[in-house]
Order: C-alpha cells, then sequence, then structure tokens
C-alpha cells in the first residue's frame, strides 16, 4: 500500500527528473554555473556564472558539450543569456507564476555542482523562507518579487532553476550576500529576455548627464517643500543626448523622478534599468531657485 510519504517522495523525484532535462552545466576559465533552456535556443543563467564572455562551454544532460556565447546579460538584475546552438534537443522549462508563491511552501531545485570529480548533477528540497515585494539589486536592478530560498547550493550551480510544487520554473537561484540564497523570479528573467529578442540586446536608460550629490540648504527644502536634504546635480551634459534635447542645463539640481524624491546617485540608477528606455521620464528640478520640470525620452546605452 502506497503511504503518503511514498506518494510524494515520487511525485518530487518525478518532477526533479523533468526539470534536469531541461538544464545544462555552463564552463568558463574561471567559472561555472547551471543554465536553463527558457525559450528555443536561448539559456538563462546567474551572471555569477560567467568571468568573462569568452571561453565558454555548456554540458547537456546527456553529455554533450558545445561551444556557446553570451547573447546578452543584464548585471544589475543578474540575468543572462546564452545561445543553445541550432539541433540541439534539450526540453524547454515550463515556465510558473512567481507571485503566487508563499512563505513556507515546498520548493526543489536541480542543477550542477563542481568538485574534484567534475560536474555533478545534484538536487535540494526546501522551502520559501522569505517572501516579499518589488526591491533593489545593490547595482540599481529592479527585481519584481524579493523571494529568499532555504536551499542547499553548491560551487557551479548559481542559476540553478526554483521549482514550484507544481513542477514549473519559477525563476533562477542566486548566491546573496552571507551566500543566503536569492530567487531571481521569472518575471524580471522575462523582462530581460524580452528585451534581447526585440531589440537585439540588453540595454540600460541613459540621460547623457554628469552628475554629483550635493546637500540642499534647508531655507531651500522649506521653500519648496522638499522632503529630502540632498539633489542632484548636473555637472555635465552630453550633446544631442536626452538631456540636451529636454533643455538641462548644468547647474540644474534634480530633485525628483516621476514625483519620487531623489536623495541619491544610486537612485538615479534604479529609474535607469532597461525597462526605462524610450519612456518618458518626467524630471522635477531646481534652476536659479525656481522649481521646473523637463521630460526627457530616456536613450539607450
Amino acid at each position: 500500500m502506497n503511504t503518503t510519504f511514498e506518494t510524494l517522495s515520487q511525485n518530487l523525484s518525478d518532477m526533479i527528473a523533468q526539470t534536469s532535462r531541461t538544464v545544462v552545466s555552463v564552463r568558463g576559465r574561471r567559472a561555472a554555473g547551471t543554465g536553463i533552456h527558457w525559450r528555443k535556443g536561448l539559456i538563462v543563467t546567474s551572471c555569477e556564472a560567467l568571468n568573462s564572455a569568452e571561453g565558454l562551454r555548456l554540458a547537456t544532460p546527456d553529455g554533450q558539450t558545445f561551444d556557446t556565447e553570451v547573447l546578452g546579460a543584464d548585471p544589475a538584475t543578474d540575468v543572462a543569456v546564452l545561445a543553445l546552438p541550432d539541433g540541439v534537443a534539450l526540453p524547454v522549462a515550463v515556465l510558473g507564476d512567481s507571485q503566487a508563491l508563499a512563505m513556507g511552501q515546498l520548493i526543489a531545485t536541480v542543477g550542477y555542482s563542481m568538485g574534484r570529480g567534475g560536474r555533478q548533477l545534484f538536487s535540494s528540497l526546501g522551502m520559501v523562507s522569505q517572501a516579499g515585494g518589488p526591491w533593489r539589486s545593490q547595482q540599481g536592478g529592479q527585481i519584481d518579487r524579493y523571494l529568499v530560498a532555504d536551499l542547499r547550493l553548491y560551487r557551479g550551480s548559481a542559476g540553478c532553476p526554483l521549482i514550484n510544487h507544481s513542477g514549473q520554473v519559477v525563476g533562477f537561484n542566486t548566491f546573496g550576500p552571507r551566500r543566503r540564497v536569492l530567487t531571481i523570479p521569472a518575471t524580471t528573467v522575462n523582462g530581460v529576455v524580452d528585451q534581447l529578442q526585440q531589440r537585439g540586446k540588453i540595454t540600460r536608460g541613459y540621460l547623457g548627464l554628469g552628475m554629483q550629490a550635493i546637500p540642499l540648504p534647508e531655507n531651500v527644502q522649506q521653500q519648496h517643500g522638499l522632503s529630502q536634504q540632498v539633489g542632484i546635480m548636473v555637472v555635465s551634459v552630453e550633446p544631442g543626448s536626452a538631456a540636451e534635447q529636454a533643455g538641462m542645463l548644468l547647474g540644474d539640481v534634480m530633485v525628483a523622478f516621476n514625483d519620487q524624491p531623489l536623495e541619491s546617485l544610486r537612485q538615479v540608477q534604479t529609474f535607469l534599468g532597461p525597462q526605462s528606455v524610450g519612456q518618458p521620464l518626467e524630471i522635477t528640478l531646481l534652476r536659479g531657485g525656481v522649481l521646473q520640470t523637463v521630460t526627457p525620452t530616456v536613450g539607450d546605452r
């Protein structure tokens, strides 16, 4: 007679086996990781798995190895996209909704670890230990959900899939501060992949400004009802840039983007992610002691 535990165990084993057929080992000259066949011909992995764009090779579950190239990467969201050579028979991962994950739910992963014996396939079972809303990475990337996975990862496993209870891939795992396992949600990954397929490259927003954070005098804060103590002063404007076309000048002090107060250069970076390219950006600034608004269309770089 099958017990509940036996049924659960067999279901987990089947899920791991199915997903393992969609993952590959990624090897560089001094780094390694795990990749997921995300869309036909496209392998997604963590930027942590890359040490350069040269000398990269993929190894499939059946032991075949192939050269690959980086089609695009966005270090701010930790998403790298590699090419799967034509003719390689590798199933595409079944993707799911990371928004449905909740703290305490069971999750799993399967990927590759690198050790003295070479690459080894491994699996790990755990739970969602933290789940929150959108957040910004240290490099200013917009991540759609804050997910911490209680999973055991190994050297060479960054980029391995996060598998939900339905056997769907809802993101990939990478190492955060203090080796905490963070998950980059599928929605964030899809945004980067979409941009690559639509534009042929992964870009970030660009205004064409040189900037410096400066303190705002208390009387200026009070006069204009500003909540922050710091503004972002324009110290250079690139000819022909989005900023110049919008009429921005040296000495302008930016205090808000889209009505959100600015207090650091890092905040500026967060507004200039891949999603900002081609979009209008309302900038509130001080010019000659007067508040004004300009709306450049964000360029790319």
